[in-house]
């Protein structure tokens, strides 16, 4: 019996030797692990070349002037020492035969790997602006390449996101929107931002840019067990077994595509001439929109609206209780705010599967309530557009067509006057009869719109109490014009013996919000 149980117990032991010495033979050689950054990089450099704008590009011209340049598949027989020592670049780089490594990985599809190196070059002026305003090496640029193979929508092992794969906790330390439908790591800009300020609080933090970056992926929490588990060396190179996988490559990532952005003519690199810009209208929405709806009411594919907006995750701006804003192509903005009712109203109960009324949110300043129901157009009234200007406001504009804000508001969706835009157009309802009356205001000047708002018909019972011709008033009372920024109660002031309520009462006006620059007031004299 004892003779069974030392046996099974000897047994026992050797598995447990034979688990750990695999372990450690696999940290010592990482090859013989399933390498986590080279299948993630090919995974998105493969999705970057299905994108759309790419696939709207001459791809067999290019395949073809990369074939012929004859791209490197091996680096066998190059000295990766020696390029490492001649980068131009403020960060010292250093060799480790992971970088040799990673090169054979980029060299898998000479095609892909030219495309990416061209939408980097084509972000690149973006990137260095961002770290220039950061005081950052302008190597980093290169990052975005590394990481994520210039795929916007690539999403590392632990939810890192974006070109420049941000982690979740950094984005929202840095303010980023990241939640069920909108990821702001995916746009250029934002991120280029968030990225940049992360990246110079690890240096700041370590003062090393191989553990500041390694921090950025890893996070310093990984990265300081590394460095206790090293018997606290500070080295890259000695924790970067010790470090998780998914982002310990990023220092010999960046060594390895510094490499090749600064030398790709000797390793046969042709950089693909591929055209990436598109001149874009950006457009304010403030309700839930799809984009399938913009694609089969204006006929702009989705493709092209993801591309120009890749951070709405799921085709859907989430416009509900606040305003979000959408690129479209040049030139596209007037139709939107043409068809926007119809773009609003297409299949919105199909494409947000809604059971019952949507509630409109509160609008500013509390005058709208959850169950307020907009005010429809007038009857016998027909459109018009007003372009917004500088100095413009809500008032302004209402008192120069003869309306209420309130309805502006209702009539373009408007639940934040503080986020309006210059160069939007409005909706606004003017009495057929008045059609041409009020067409021209908007190539008017503003002092030609103020002049003219006494005589401005307002819909209601907001007419102008200024009289078409000035009547003889007799000895006890005298004409008052209305000046800019004045009301009942200022002009009062002016008058000994005079109240706001008399203003108001000789004038017959109900509402004092009513008067208008330029409206005469009746102001009795007191002796």
């Amino acid at each position: 019996m004892r003779h069974k149980l030392f046996d099974l117990k000897h047994t026992f032991l050797s598995i447990i030797f034979l688990i750990s010495f695999l372990a450690l033979n696999a940290q010592k050689n990482p090859s013989s692990q399933q390498d986590y950054y080279a299948t993630f990089w090919l995974q998105n450099i493969d999705s970057l070349s299905k994108s759309w704008i790419i696939q709207k590009q001459n791809l067999s011209a290019m395949q073809k002037a990369a074939a012929e340049n004859g791209i490197i598949r091996t680096i066998n027989d190059i000295k990766v020492e020696d390029y490492i020592s001649q980068l131009d670049s403020s960060i010292k780089f250093r060799y480790s035969p992971r970088v040799g490594d990673l090169l054979s990985v980029y060299f898998q599809d000479k095609t892909k790997l030219a495309i990416a190196m061209s939408y980097a070059d084509f972000l690149s002026i973006e990137f260095e602006k961002a770290l220039q305003q950061n005081g950052l090496p302008s190597v980093l640029k290169n990052l975005p390449l590394a990481l994520s193979a210039m795929n916007d929508k690539a999403i590392g092992k632990t939810g890192m996101g974006g070109l420049w794969q941000i982690m979740y906790a950094n984005g929202r330390r840095q303010k980023l929107r990241i939640d069920s439908y909108v990821d702001e790591r995916r746009d250029i800009h934002l991120a280029c931002q968030a990225a940049s300020k992360e990246l110079k609080t690890f240096f700041d933090l370590y003062q090393n840019w191989e553990l500041a970056l390694a921090a950025y992926t890893c996070g310093p929490t990984n990265v300081n067990k590394a460095i206790r588990r090293n018997n606290n060396q500070m080295d890259f190179y000695t924790i970067y077994n010790s470090l998780p996988d998914y982002g310990r490559d990023v220092v010999p990532a960046l060594t390895a595509v510094s490499i090749l952005t600064q030398f790709p003519s000797d390793f046969g690199i042709h950089k693909i001439q591929m055209d990436f810009a598109i001149a874009v209208d950006t457009i304010e929405v403030s309700k839930r929109l799809h984009f399938q709806q913009i694609q089969d009411i204006m006929h702009i594919s989705i493709e092209e609206l993801r591309y120009l907006n890749p951070k709405y995750k799921f085709d859907i701006v989430p416009a509900i209780d606040e305003v979000f804003y959408i690129n479209l192509p040049a030139g596209k903005m007037a139709e939107f705010n043409e068809l926007e009712d119809s773009i609003y109203h297409y299949k919105d109960t199909v494409l947000f599967n809604l059971k019952k009324p949507v509630v409109l949110p509160p609008a500013a300043k509390g005058r709208h309530y959850a169950r307020y129901e907009p005010e429809l157009p007038p009857d016998n009234s027909t459109l018009v557009h007003y372009t917004i200007k500088s100095g413009d406001n809500l008032g302004y504009i209402a008192s120069w067509y003869g309306v209420k804000v309130r309805q502006i508001e209702d009539w373009n969706n408007i639940y934040d006057p503080r986020r309006l835009k210059l160069g939007r157009k409005l909706k606004i309802y003017v009495p057929e009869k008045k059609a041409a009356y009020y067409s021209g205001v908007d190539k008017m000047s503003f002092e030609q719109k103020q002049k003219r708002v006494g005589k401005t018909v307002s819909s209601g019972s907001e007419a102008s109490h200024t009289p078409k011709k000035e009547e003889p008033l007799g000895k006890d009372f005298f004409w008052y014009k209305v000046k800019s920024g004045e009301s009942p109660y200022t002009i009062a002031k002016k008058y000994k013996g005079v109240s706001a309520d008399d203003i108001l009462r000789w004038n017959n006006i109900s509402d004092p919000r009513n008067i208008k620059v330029g409206q005469k007031l009746k102001i009795k004299k007191v002796k």
